[in-house]
């Protein structure tokens, strides 16, 4: 059974998503309580051809950089909870890797990272660290983009698709957690995907009729969903959409209509991960909407 954080990690690069990323993790480790850990990985490229002198001075203007770092990570914003921090300065060759690496070590349940939410070429070619987290942390893991906006007594409304599978049966448990402790209130979504055959086959489409009828069997699977896995005494609302899984996840999860999307991860290997893609991972390069990830146990 999924437990509310007991350790929050924030990892940050200083940019604006990162920042930002940054300001909800702290706000939630005073909500919760919970031990606060901020994280900066300094990415190492180093030349095996420099001089012994120059590295040397290089040596000192880093450890320089370092501690205007690390007092930048324990500083308090403004308007910001009065939470203790656990500054670290960590470096490593790939910040993904680190991060999950200082995590494991500090015993994070709860890893908060900024995302840019790259899509197309500069994805493919660059990747993100946002979704390497995610994808290989074992642990829950918020992503926030740099727009997303934060309000007061957040996250008020809760959207978590729902697929029938014991992967999203944890997300919902994990999803209606939060809502108790923030008093918010949670909606179930279930993506009917259309089945489209090629012409070649000569294969009628799926008829109105038969939609509807998919419809209201999954509406009525979706509410027995919430008596079992939400339970009694949260606002709970069910909606049925159809549409391909990602498309429909992303555009429901407007900004205007929902403050946090709940979604399980299954971990594929990295091979599977590569040639299936991944529902949650294309719907987190989209989210408008602070993101939170729940392994698959």
């Amino acid at each position: 059974m999924s437990a509310l954080p007991k350790t929050v990690l924030a990892a940050t690069d200083f940019s604006e998503p990162a920042e930002a990323a940054a300001r909800l993790a702290r706000e939630l480790a005073g909500s919760f309580a919970a031990r606060f850990h901020m994280l900066h990985v300094i990415v190492l490229l180093e030349d095996p051809h420099l001089e012994e002198s120059h590295r040397r001075q290089l040596d000192e203007l880093v450890a320089t950089a370092d501690e205007a770092r690390r007092k930048v990570l324990a500083e308090k914003p403004p308007d910001s909870a009065e939470v203790a921090v656990v500054p670290h300065l960590v470096r490593g060759i790939a910040p993904g890797e680190t991060i999950v690496e200082v995590a494991a070590n500090v015993g994070a349940d709860l890893i908060v990272v900024g995302t840019h939410g790259r899509r197309g070429l500069s994805h493919l070619l660059l990747g993100s660290v946002a979704e390497r987290v995610v994808r290989t942390a074992g642990r829950s893991v918020l992503t926030v983009r740099g727009d997303a906006a934060v309000i007061p007594q957040w996250p008020r409304r809760i959207l978590v698709p729902h697929d029938f599978s014991d992967a999203s049966a944890e997300a919902v448990r994990t999803a209606a957690l939060w809502a108790r402790h923030f008093g918010s209130e949670i909606t179930l979504l279930h993506a009917v995907e259309p089945v489209v055959y090629p012409e070649f086959y000569a294969i009628e489409t799926i008829s109105d009729d038969l939609m509807g009828r998919l419809k209201g069997r999954s509406r009525e699977a979706l509410e027995k969903a919430a008596a079992e896995l939400v339970g009694g005494g949260l606002p709970v609302t069910t909606r049925v959409e159809i549409g391909r899984a990602a498309e429909t996840i992303a555009e429901v999860a407007d900004p205007e209509r929902y403050d946090l999307l709940v979604m399980a991860t299954r971990g594929l290997s990295a091979l599977e991960h590569l040639f299936l893609g991944s529902v949650t991972e294309a719907v987190l390069r989209r989210s408008r909407v602070p993101m939170l990830t729940i392994p698959n146990a």
